[in-house]
């Protein structure tokens, strides 16, 4: 090979060399550059040849010219408009901004050089959604539809003074689709089109529909129980009408489980009701919600005369006057509950109220199940009271002062009978009941006539009767079982049920003691205050939660 070739060749290799060379240092330049390539746009808004703080502000000004349009809203019965700014419109600057920066920076440099190329020739367009805050749209588009939309209308049963049972019929509703108007909105601050949206109408169902109420079956009044109070208690009449005003209008489907207590709830200052006497380990003390033993009472007697299945019931540990004994039910927040389980086939609709001095519960169902059901009590054993004697200084010697009248206890068992065309068809035992016998106290004077000496025996320290003891007894009330002592067994009754229907009213309970419980009707108003002391628990009894209740 000759040098003029050889010289040749060697020109023409340091040539390509400084090319490639040259060709290197400009790609590496300009990828180092913070200007973005030609043909980099976003949304139709050119960005090439800007730097960061230039292709921000055409962002913005881009982003504020959406702002600013104004979206027509169309819907039955009306149109509206709002601005996108209403809507709260999102976007990320930052990262379309680094997108677009990034555009011809990847790669190895001849793969930068050959996508700068093709983003100069034909054009490279960012890919980014604006978005907007749906909760916002949802919420103006409420407010412009607020006129023309229709809330649906459940239907209801009322129980009307007449105690006639009604239906109110339910309605569908108007509303709008708010989903769909989402992306609308989304269709047009993106891809620009026309600024007008169109609601599209929906019906809305109401959670309760006539049909639903009409498969629960109540067509009219199944039982109903009266009891009366002293009206002169005014704060424990008050807790009465809180408790009766919570229960009314309570449905209870069929199948379902009633809890007094969770159906009332706490016998709170916040809920309405007002301190009175309750009964706490066998002593009467003021606590808010005394009474509202009365209406639990009242419940369950109105249960029983439904012939509705009894989950829970407790006694009073004292006897009380407003019902027969055996028939009480004492309830306290957080212990002592009534519960029963609805076992009929339709629901069962409560009305309490109280009118005058009594208060009465009312049970609605279906009147094809109404059944004559006899509550039947037996005392099977009396515990006679004792009388203690305690020295008082205070009374002049010799002198006595029953200090507590005592009460007599009870051991009863209950049973209901159902008849049917006027023949007992069945009978079913009832929980017993057992009321703790309540001592008499009697104050025995101890303090010495003017001149003569003392005897020194002042106090609470006597533990026996003066030679010639004295009680002193009064007569039952109708508040209160008998006060006199018991000195004879009860007579055993019989235990054979009567095949025939009682003559009473067959809606109103009766007791069959043996011996002598109160003997005026429980729904006869007192004609004496409550006994404000109560009986004390037997030995060995365990304490009672407080029951909400006087005598």
């Amino acid at each position: 090979m000759s040098g003029r070739v050889k010289a040749a060749i060697l020109v023409f290799a340091v040539l390509i060399i400084s090319g490639v060379v040259s060709f290197v240092s400009v790609v590496a330049l300009a990828g180092k550059s913070d200007q973005i390539f030609p043909g980099v746009a976003f949304k139709k808004e050119d960005l090439g040849n800007k730097d960061w703080d230039e292709a921000r502000k055409t962002l913005v000004d881009y982003v504020d010219s959406i702002k600013n349009k104004t979206i027509k809203v169309k819907f039955e019965g009306g149109t509206g408009e709002f601005r996108v700014a209403d809507i709260r419109l999102q976007v990320d600057e930052n990262s379309i901004l680094d997108k677009a920066w990034s555009v011809g920076r990847k790669g190895n440099l001849l793969n930068q050089w050959q996508e700068r190329k093709e983003v100069a020739r034909n054009g490279r367009e960012i890919q980014a959604e604006l978005s907007f805050d749906k909760d916002k749209l949802n919420s103006t588009l409420n407010n412009l539809t607020k006129e023309f939309r229709i809330p649906p209308r459940d239907a209801k049963i009322v129980v009307t003074p007449s105690d006639t049972v009604q239906i109110l019929e339910s309605s569908d509703g108007r509303g709008f689709n708010i989903e769909d108007a989402s992306d609308q909105v989304k269709s047009i601050i993106n891809e620009e089109s026309d600024p007008e949206i169109t609601l599209n109408t929906v019906n809305i169902k109401p959670a309760h529909t006539t049909k639903d109420l009409e498969n629960l079956r109540v067509t009219g009044e199944i039982a109903s129980f009266t009891t009366a109070f002293n009206i002169t208690k005014t704060n424990r009449v008050f807790n009465i009408k809180v408790a009766a005003e919570a229960l009314d209008g309570k449905i209870i489907k069929p199948g379902q489980t009633f809890s007094f207590n969770e159906f009332v709830g706490p016998r709170s200052q916040e809920a309405g009701y007002k301190p009175a006497p309750t009964i706490l380990n066998n002593e009467f003390i003021d606590s808010l919600g005394g009474g509202v033993c009365q209406v639990s009472t009242t419940l369950y007697n109105a249960l029983l005369q439904a012939d509705v299945e009894i989950l829970q019931r407790s006694n009073h540990s004292l006897a009380v006057g407003y019902v027969p004994l055996g028939q009480d039910a004492a309830v306290a927040y957080g212990g002592k509950d009534l519960r029963f389980k609805n076992n009929l086939p339709c629901a069962i609709i409560i009305k309490a109220f109280v009118s005058g001095n009594r208060v009465t519960l009312k049970l609605f169902g279906d009147v094809a199940l109404k059944k004559t059901v006899h509550i039947v009590n037996n005392i099977i054993k009396e515990y006679p009271f004792k009388i203690i004697y305690k020295n008082d200084a205070t009374l002049a010697e010799g002198a006595q002062h029953v200090d507590r009248k005592g009460a007599k206890g009870y051991r009863v068992v209950s049973r209901k009978l159902i008849y049917q065309n006027g023949q007992l068809v069945v009978q079913k035992k009832l929980s017993s009941s057992h009321y703790a016998a309540l001592n008499q106290i009697v104050l025995v004077g101890t303090k010495a006539a003017s001149g003569s000496p003392s005897n020194g025996s002042g106090g609470n320290g006597g533990s026996g009767p003066p030679t010639t003891p004295t009680t002193v007894p009064e007569e039952s009330t109708p508040d209160q079982p008998s006060t006199q002592p018991s000195t004879e067994p009860p007579t055993q009754p019989s235990t054979e049920p009567s095949t025939e229907p009682p003559t009473e009213s067959p809606t109103q309970p009766s007791t069959e003691p043996l011996t002598e419980p109160p003997t005026e009707s429980p729904i006869q108003p007192s004609t004496e205050p409550p006994n404000p002391t109560p009986p004390a628990e037997e030995p060995g009894t365990p304490s009672e939660m407080p029951t909400n209740d006087t005598p």
